[in-house]
């Protein structure tokens, strides 16, 4: 059990989910009838499937349950506070289950996760002592990791837009570069910097609230503008934002942006006004050779639309000069 906790305790510096398969392995190393392991986050009146391991449990990863009023067996354990085995059929999870047990971790007695382990074995688990002792020792080294997680996360995301965070798109930025220069296949690199015209005066007259909302309605238009699983979308700060757009040409990411300052023109932010966009291009190699040469640029021609009248979208072109689109 001490060598098992110390690789628990090592997997917590990696992350949760090797956390959960340290515990999986350990599961069914001490009881080699146990062939499927599931582990649910529980936040407030819901169990989620984080991390499930074994063939059974191939779709389960994900799964919501109830926690007030399903009698499966994690929803069980969690209102008990204790580990809960299988005693009727209803509270299995799989339907091919004979046996199952549901184990919770608890942080100061109030369960955080609860660990699922069955078999298709009759009568396993007895005793199930060892179990429970391995989930409970785990707990605080998952808990601990998952902690970790959730900070790392709100350095990288911006907790108003979803989007990632400032200082996070930068590196990203400084990454894409340096692999572009080892790797020419990934060029071109385009990036947009959007500013929001008249801000502002809606956070003035309507105050803040009023003012965040029109700030995540914008943040929706940038995701919806950006091609899934290739373009990164980013809150720079204030009412700007900036969207990387790895492989596109430069003609198309002014295209592109352009059918983007339509949209956002378009868009009813419920604001008593109308709010456009501002947006400024550049790209790698065209324009700049390094991340920060790069935001410089299009945030010179995105400075150069608002001089222009707002409401556009202008690009580098050469030698300190700037174009509009259109």
């Amino acid at each position: 059990m001490l060598d098992v906790l110390d690789l628990i305790v090592r997997a917590a510096r990696t992350s949760s989910r090797a956390v959960v398969a340290e515990i999986a392995g350990a599961a069914f190393a001490l009881d080699s009838r146990a062939d499927a392991a599931m582990f649910f986050d529980v936040a407030g009146d819901e169990l989620r499937c984080a991390a499930a391991f074994g063939t059974r449990t191939l779709g389960y990863e994900g799964l919501v349950l109830g926690r007030e009023r399903a009698r499966r067996l994690p929803s069980l354990a969690a209102r008990a506070g204790h580990h809960v085995a299988l005693r009727e059929c209803e509270a299995a999870l799989i339907p091919t289950d004979r046996s199952a047990l549901a184990i919770p971790m608890c942080d100061g007695g109030a369960p955080f996760a609860v660990v699922y382990l069955s078999s298709r074995t009759a009568r396993a688990f007895d005793p199930a002592r060892d179990l429970v002792a391995l989930v409970r020792y785990a707990a605080i080294p998952y808990l601990l990791a998952r902690e970790r997680e959730l900070d790392r996360n709100d350095a990288m995301y911006d907790g108003l837009t979803g989007l990632l965070a400032p200082r996070a798109f930068r590196t990203l930025l400084c990454e894409e570069v340096e692999r572009s220069a080892c790797d020419p296949t990934s060029l071109p690199l385009s990036l947009w910097f959007v500013d929001t015209d008249g801000f502002k005066a809606i956070n003035d007259r309507d105050g803040h609230a009023q003012g965040d909302r029109v700030l995540q309605q914008m943040a929706s238009l940038l995701r919806a503008h950006a091609v899934g699983g290739v373009d990164v979308p980013a809150r720079n700060g204030g009412d700007e934002y900036c969207l990387l757009l790895r492989r596109s040409p430069k003609s198309a990411a002014i295209a592109r942006a352009h059918a983007f300052v339509a949209a956002v023109r378009q868009h009813d932010f419920g604001a008593g006004r109308r709010v456009t966009a501002s947006v400024g291009v550049a790209s790698i190699p065209f324009d700049a050779s390094t991340a920060s040469a790069l935001l410089e640029c299009a945030d010179a021609a995105m400075y150069h639309s608002k001089r222009a009248g707002r409401d556009r979208v202008s690009f580098a072109a050469g030698e300190g000069r700037f174009a509009e689109f259109g």
